[in-house]
């Protein structure tokens, strides 16, 4: 049963009473990686559960799922959480923080059903119709070529000339379809089309040359944001989000000092839209029709903006829409987003963290970012998203790893990044293909030539995660596996429910009756 919206100082809260026996699993999902506002305590002794989300929730057992979900978000985020009875999930809370008295409540919907993949895919049809998804073009593997994952803050104009030579002289058996230009071009944040001591030649020039190698420029920028040390920020201050004393609210940033402290672009003030439609124009003018949108969800700070009836959502939709139409055949990628608010305004969009060149995060240290940025991190949180693919957007794994030079990770490790580009058909790598030898250059192919369509998590359980997952290969039923432990592990063709003679799409091999997965394998199995 749903509670209507109740107004609360600061938003409106709502609870969806829930009729299910003890033990009812949690599932969940990120849907964005900004602000996570707080609720507000709930009374009458009721616990909270400690697993939230700003999207979607759903809660349940094998036999019954409950969905909540938000499926627009035109003004505010929706955060959820499951609210406990001693053992049991007795609702289902829902708070807008952003709804202010007088105004309508986002739209969320409620679904029941035995499957809750199911339930996620019907969810994200709901949302992509609502929030006015365009008919999303799939009908390939994008491919691609960026420098982060080989160079990261050392790339140079040099890196980057000398892989797009590379890449036009190397287009068998992969062929990268886009290359974009990425994060140090700049001399600060914010200051785009300002180039730094290390990019002598101009990007125009660049892009021509991506150009007349066969391939489509793109460029790597973040719109939403700006360092206190760009020209753009000293120029213009009043550009920017202030708190209540009328001083610019900052975030501390990943790059170096003075380029470290950022401030969030306010999309309400005119000015600043301009310049930011001068940026893309400009770009576009130069040859650059793909653009990576990172940082996005610094774009969502809170604080005084121009327009005192604007919310950070509502602000983040309409520098996207400025975006939008001021490039309106361009390819826009979004990157560290919230998903909800970019539905409908942008064309693919990452659903993983960084990847990164070690296995797991077992090597966080070596991390540039420190984060723990791995290929299995990257690839679990992808697959944690698969009811986006190709709903909402063209879904991002982030890069392909498939080299065995500047890299950390074996070559069955490197299959589990094959895997996340061939099931979201996204397929974009950092692997310089000069130096790149034939045994991995066939494995990257593979992200580029296979798609599994409709991947889901294979008789998994809500809360557990999956080593198996089922699609269809060119029509036929098909069926991931994975092993991210250290011991081997034992699967039937029967349990799985494949024919006996089994074909493993990533290496040929013939697999009969039993598949033995040794530690840190993964294989892609289809009926011969």
């Amino acid at each position: 049963m749903a509670l209507s919206w109740e107004p609360l100082s600061g938003g409106y809260r709502r609870l969806v009473k829930l009729d299910l026996p003890a033990g009812a699993a949690v599932c969940t999902t990120t849907l964005t990686m900004g602000r996570s506002s707080p609720l507000p305590p709930m009374v009458g002794g009721l616990t909270i559960g400690d697993i939230s989300s700003t999207g979607v929730i759903v809660v349940g057992n094998p036999d019954r799922y409950v969905l909540a979900g938000a499926v627009t978000a035109f003004r505010s985020l929706t955060m959820f959480r499951a609210v406990y009875h001693n053992s049991y999930a007795v609702a289902i809370e829902m708070w807008q923080p952003d709804i202010r008295e007088g105004e309508k409540p986002e739209e969320t919907v409620i679904l029941e059903g035995p499957d809750w993949r199911q339930l996620l895919f019907d969810y994200a049809d709901i949302a992509a119709k609502k929030m006015g998804v365009r008919p999303i073009k799939a009908e390939k593997n994008m491919t691609g070529y960026c420098t982060w994952y080989y160079y990261y803050k050392g790339v140079t104009q040099a890196h980057t000339l000398e892989n797009i030579e590379a890449l036009a002289a190397n287009r068998s058996p992969y062929a990268a379809e886009y290359v974009q230009i990425d994060d140090g071009y700049q001399t600060f944040q914010g200051d785009w089309l300002d180039q730094c001591d290390t990019w002598p030649t101009p990007v125009k020039e660049v892009a021509q040359k991506i150009i007349a190698g066969g391939m489509k420029a793109g460029i790597w920028l973040m719109p939403t944001t700006a360092s206190t040390a760009s020209r753009v920020y000293r120029e213009h201050p009043d550009w920017f989000v202030k708190d209540a004393k009328g001083e610019t609210v900052t975030m501390p940033g990943w790059s170096p000092a003075p380029d470290n402290r950022w401030a969030c672009l306010d999309a309400t003030i005119p000015e600043a839209r301009e310049h930011i439609v001068n940026v893309f124009k400009t770009f576009w003018d130069w040859g650059f029709t793909y653009f990576k949108l990172d940082g996005l969800r610094f774009g969502l700070q809170e604080g005084i903006r121009r327009d005192p009836n604007a919310t950070a959502v509502s602000a983040f939709r309409l520098l996207l829409e400025t975006i939008r139409k001021a490039v309106p055949d361009a390819l826009i990628m979004a990157c560290s987003e919230p998903f909800l608010p970019c539905l409908g305004l942008v064309d693919n969009a990452r659903v993983s963290n960084d990847t990164g060149r070690y296995f797991c995060t077992a090597a966080k240290d070596h991390c540039p970012h420190n984060t723990g940025c791995s290929i299995l991190d990257a690839f679990r949180i992808s697959m944690g998203n698969f009811f986006m693919f190709d709903r909402w957007f063209r879904a991002d794994p982030d890069t392909v790893m498939a080299r065995q030079d500047n890299a950390f990770y074996t070559r069955n490790e490197a299959k589990f990044s094959v895997l996340a580009a061939i099931m979201t058909g996204v397929a974009l790598t950092s692997d310089h293909l000069g130096t790149i030898n034939a045994d991995r250059n066939a494995l990257l192919a593979k992200a580029q030539d296979i798609r599994m369509r409709d991947a889901r998590p294979y008789k998994a359980y809500p809360g557990i995660w999956p080593r198996a997952f089922e699609g269809t290969v060119d029509g036929r039923r098909a069926v991931a596996l994975v092993n991210d432990t250290e011991q081997e592990i034992t699967w039937t063709a029967k349990e799985l429910e494949l024919p006996e003679n089994c074909v493993d799409l990533l290496d040929g091999r013939r697999i009969l009756s039993q598949i033995a997965l040794a530690p840190h394998d993964a294989v892609l199995l289809t009926a011969e």
